[in-house]
């Protein structure tokens, strides 16, 4: 498959779930309009590009730091808490707590703020790499790797402005009033989020035990 295709195709999979990413986007483009959210996820798709150019030269040196990896997983649940924490504890306002945030003017600064912050892609797009380099799905030079990046901030970017207009369009046709339940839906999606990303940290923790105790026998 051409890299282009291959790597939107991976992008637009990956970004049309829900995810609090999405939900931000969402919200700013039922607040303040196209153009803000579209500036929203130009700030996501600039992080993006860095973090791809990086992890594509650094794939396999990456998923070999164990203790980094460690350091994402625990930044991330706290992460992900604290969040929880503050929409939980402003679930009842009636204003949405977003839209209190100083960056939320700023829907370009904001994007660049949260996926700065989202570290867990990072281990995420390094496995995907590494099988595709492995399973020569993908040709490890630089001009491959360059059209695969486009291909993903692409699909990213498709894969943001279909989930929100998909989700606005739906919203419009039940007249339904989400606006006064964005605290809620943010505070319930963050704890599920901090939830597996423990079960997840637990797990990789008894995984790393195991594999010191069978090279000690």
């Amino acid at each position: 498959m051409n890299p282009i295709f291959l790597g939107f195709f991976i992008s637009l999979l990956g970004s049309l779930p829900l995810g609090y990413i999405n939900v931000v986007g969402l919200q700013i483009l039922l607040q303040q309009g196209i153009i803000s959210h579209v500036l929203f996820v130009f700030g996501i798709v600039v992080i993006q590009f860095f973090m791809l150019k990086s992890v594509s030269i650094g794939a396999k040196w990456l998923v070999k730091q164990k203790n980094l990896m460690l350091f994402i997983d625990v930044f991330t649940v706290l992460f992900f808490a604290l969040l929880s924490y503050y929409f939980f504890t402003n679930y009842n306002v009636t204003s949405s707590s977003l839209s209190q945030f100083p960056l939320s003017s700023y829907p370009f600064l904001l994007g660049l703020f949260l996926n700065v912050l989202n570290f867990i892609q990072w281990p995420y797009w390094a496995g995907i790499f590494i099988y595709l380099f492995r399973t020569k799905k993908l040709n490890p030079n630089k001009h491959n790797n360059s059209i695969f990046i486009v291909g993903v901030l692409v699909g990213t970017f498709t894969g943001m402005l279909v989930f929100a207009h998909t989700s606005h369009f739906f919203i419009q046709q039940s007249d339904f009033k989400i606006n006064a339940y964005f605290n809620s839906i943010f505070a319930v999606l963050f704890l599920g989020l901090t939830l597996m990303q423990c079960f997840k940290l637990v797990v990789n923790y008894k995984k790393r035990i195991n594999a010191k105790r069978d090279s000690l026998l």
